[in-house]
């Protein structure tokens, strides 16, 4: 099973741009025109339109439930994609080193991806952050794949031996998703968790 992190969010949110910039196109011409009162109005209906447009989208966030990606699924965001297949688990003193075999892939048809400029950690149920150890005997998480290319590798990352329960997260989202109604980095929006313990 796939879960994505979002289902129509973004076409909406492209068509409220289009619709923003023709109105700002007509207040233009209205400014050109010397009809001052006119393109008023349009730039108060394009604030009134962009107060509810983000009041809806906080208001889907909050109301919907926070996902959470179990082993043997995969997680989409747009068309990269990760899934966590198993879990070692090594005892290092004080901690514990956690590695977690993954599988990357692309749902793209015809365009190249990867996860560059992301970065991956792990949470636990106290929310406390343990990055990712960079490991060069593994291929990297980020690496740019083809149209429906899939790899294999392993995350590594050293945690709290006293963790119970553990997400993968990652950050990196790009600042204009935080207004796709419904997607996983939009507005308020609990983030989508990956169970790897």
């Amino acid at each position: 099973m796939i879960v994505h992190s979002d289902a129509v969010g973004s076409m909406v949110f492209f068509l409220v741009m289009v619709v923003s910039a023709l109105m700002l196109v007509a207040a233009l011409m209205a400014l050109v025109g010397r009809e001052f009162r006119f393109a008023g109005k349009i730039l108060k209906w394009w604030g009134t339109g962009f107060a509810a447009y983000t009041a809806l989208t906080i208001l889907v966030s909050l109301l919907l439930p926070q996902k959470i990606v179990n082993p043997g699924q995969a997680y989409c965001v747009d068309i990269w994609c990760i899934g966590v297949q198993g879990v070692t688990k090594i005892p290092l003193g004080q901690d514990v080193v956690y590695k977690a075999d993954v599988r990357i892939f692309s749902d793209a048809d015809n365009v190249k991806t990867s996860a560059k400029g992301a970065s991956l950690y792990l949470v636990d149920e106290r929310g406390r952050h343990f990055p990712l150890v960079r490991d060069p005997s593994v291929i990297p998480f980020d690496t740019e794949l083809s149209p429906k290319q899939s790899v294999d590798t392993t995350l590594t990352f050293r945690v709290a031996a006293d963790a119970q329960h553990l997400f993968l997260r990652g950050d990196g989202d790009l600042w204009i998703t935080y207004f796709f109604i419904g997607d996983d980095s939009a507005l308020l929006h609990r983030p989508t968790l990956i169970r790897v313990l």
